[in-house]
């Protein structure tokens, strides 16, 4: 009895353990034009260590060994050698055909196909997978889609494998109506367009940066939305769509593990030259390049292991050391903005809101806390990618604002202190001219009185004597004139307009030049050592023109403006070229004119010569 009791119950638990395997149908009704029903909780998985050919599977031998998975919203099967096949069934209750599209997913899958039942057998409806080219899809989208057609009153059995042994697998699937399908993509290739312009837009920003100002963390900052922009392709398989870079081509090939470790590596090496307060010789610098130089060497490997497929590659070891130094890469990232923030490097936490953004994208895509991560993107993973760039490039914008700032005010304490420097220098050969014109009238002048005295009192032939006396008050005139025009004597209590006008009167007694001299405004704006810096800029002009200009004509003009002080000296002379224009004196003036923080701007051609000298007032008077 109780032998017979134990058969029964095991006979029941059979039963209703078989009864729980088996897989219910999809009610193709579900599918509506606004709806994106997930179908994994109908989906039964055979797990094996070998490849089952598609004739084999359908057998009855291995119809028992498919286990259902219940309300598993992902088909999370992770990274190992085995290889899978997916079971479902979808029943169509309507009186006619229905057309449904089946979304996997599975975004890095090497090769699939999917079989169907009909009246005549199973038949194929097309391979998919980045091993074949994306024209060759049966659906034209960059997430695998198929297809499918459901004849009325009928349940189909559909039969998955996902041949993809040395990958990391996880399986969503979704059954959507055709008008559905279209909206999703709609929206999708929009949400990437938008993702992918904002990008570029920041990299192009980066590389006029770069080339204005050839500071290098732009170039790599450059190279780092490169590799983000690439990243986001492969994530969602548009590489293949829009690139091309299916199994034809050797980047394809590269691993997502080997793109994030490059990716990382990058924004290691973009952030070592922002944070400049970390000594290249501290422990933490140290250490952070350390492994920036292993997730450049584990991206690099990977391409070389995936590209010339060498048997028995060792993928799994591959993508532990990437995924391992790129988890802390982004630790080490996280400490060195932390250790920023403390040694008071307050753009640093720019740096960490952005990479704490793409870091609770990156645990949902890791974690897979939402179907959507593959499914129905863009997925937080993908908009906390493009945040944690944008955000990051305000941090070096900020950055560069900054340098401009410093560049600036460096820029100005230098031309401070060259102000400063020609002060000193103007104002040391004005005591030096102020000493000569006093020694020259005080000594030389009474010498030659002395002696002109003396030669009156000699006896001596008249006519030598009256050459002598002659060439005493040439000489004479001469001292004075030279003394007068070192340091006009009357300058302290005479002003500007009439020290001018005099000068130019006695050159106009001494010279073949007819020289003019005009006046417009009041004179009253400048204090004695400017107004005696603008006296000299006209000495030394008339000099010139005097020595060299071969002119017959030549005026000088002062304009007093509302806000600037305009000197035009002009002559009509042979002129100068650009060569013949750089001499002592020409060097001297523009001193002058730098001490006065002003322009100076020649035109010189066969017609003559024209200088203009502006002077900003900084502070004007009553016109006297």
């Amino acid at each position: 009895m109780k032998t017979l009791l134990k058969t029964t119950l095991l006979i029941v638990a059979m039963l209703m353990t078989a009864a729980k395997l088996t897989s219910q149908p999809i009610d193709a009704a579900v599918c509506k034009e606004d709806s994106y029903p997930l179908v994994n909780k109908y989906v039964e998985v055979l797990k094996t260590n070998f490849l089952i050919p598609f004739d084999s599977v359908t057998k009855p031998l291995y119809d028992s060994k498919f286990i259902r998975l219940d309300n598993d919203p992902i088909i999370h099967v992770g990274y190992d050698e085995f290889h899978y096949w997916f079971r479902f069934k979808i029943y169509n209750g309507d009186s006619t055909s229905r057309q449904l599209m089946l979304l996997l997913g599975q975004l890095g899958m090497r090769e699939g196909e999917l079989f169907q039942s009909s009246d005549d057998g199973w038949k194929s409806l097309g391979k998919i997978g980045y091993s074949y080219p994306f024209e060759s899809r049966p659906y034209a989208y960059a997430h695998y889609t198929y297809p499918i057609s459901i004849g009325p009153k009928t349940t189909d059995t559909f039969y998955l494998t996902t041949d993809e042994s040395h990958a990391y697998r996880v399986i969503a699937l979704a059954l959507l109506h055709p008008k559905a399908q279209k909206k999703m993509e709609a929206r999708f290739y929009f949400s990437f367009g938008l993702m992918i312009g904002m990008l570029l837009l920041f990299l192009f920003f980066n590389f006029y940066l770069y080339f204005s100002t050839f500071d290098k963390i732009h170039f790599w900052y450059s190279l780092y939305i490169v590799i983000q922009i690439l990243l986001l392709f492969k994530h969602e398989n548009l590489d293949a769509q829009f690139l091309g870079m299916d199994s034809r081509s050797g980047y394809r090939t590269l691993g997502m593990a080997g793109v994030a470790a490059l990716s990382i590596g990058m924004l290691i090496q973009v952030l070592q030259l922002f944070f400049t307060n970390i000594g290249s010789k501290s422990l933490l610098y140290k250490t952070t390049s350390i492994v920036k130089w292993i997730l450049f060497l584990s991206a690099a490997v990977h391409f070389f292991v995936f590209y010339i497929e060498i048997p028995h590659r060792p993928e799994i070891i591959l993508f532990e050391i990437a995924n391992k130094s790129t988890f802390v890469g982004l630790i080490l990232i996280v400490i060195n903005c932390v250790y920023s923030l403390y040694k008071g490097f307050n753009t640093s936490w720019l740096i960490l809101v952005g990479l704490l953004i793409f870091l609770i994208g990156g645990f949902e895509r890791i974690l897979f806390l939402t179907s959507s991560s593959y499914l129905f993107p863009p997925s937080l993973f993908e908009i906390g990618m493009v945040i944690e760039t944008i955000v990051i490039s305000f941090g070096l914008m900020y950055r560069y604002r900054i340098y401009q700032r410093e560049k600036e005010k460096i820029t100005s304490e230098l031309q401070k202190q060259k102000v400063v420097q020609v002060k000193k220098i103007i104002s040391a050969q004005e005591e030096e001219r102020k000493r000569i014109a006093e020694d020259l009238h005080d000594d030389l002048g009474s010498n030659l009185a002395v002696i002109k005295l003396n030669l009156q009192s000699l006896e001596s032939d008249e006519g030598q004597k009256a050459s002598l006396m002659q060439l005493l008050d040439d000489t004479s005139a001469h001292v004075r004139q030279v003394s007068h025009n070192l340091m006009p004597p009357e300058f302290a209590n005479t002003n500007l307009k009439d020290v001018i006008a005099a000068y130019v009167q006695q050159l106009n007694e001494d010279s073949r030049v007819s020289f003019a001299f005009y006046q417009k405004g009041g004179s009253k704006y400048f204090g004695k050592d400017e107004e005696l810096m603008i006296y000299r800029i006209v000495m030394e002009l008339t000099s010139n023109i005097l020595k060299h200009a071969e002119a017959t004509e030549a005026t000088s003009q002062l304009f007093y403006h509302d806000e600037s002080f305009e000197m035009v000296v002009e002559d009509n002379g042979k002129g100068f070229s650009d060569g013949a224009g750089n001499g002592i004196g020409l060097k001297s003036i523009q001193s002058r004119v730098q001490y006065l923080q002003g322009e100076l701007a020649i035109d010189s051609n066969k017609a003559g010569t024209t200088v203009i000298v502006s002077i900003p007032l900084k502070s004007k008077q009553n016109d006297g």
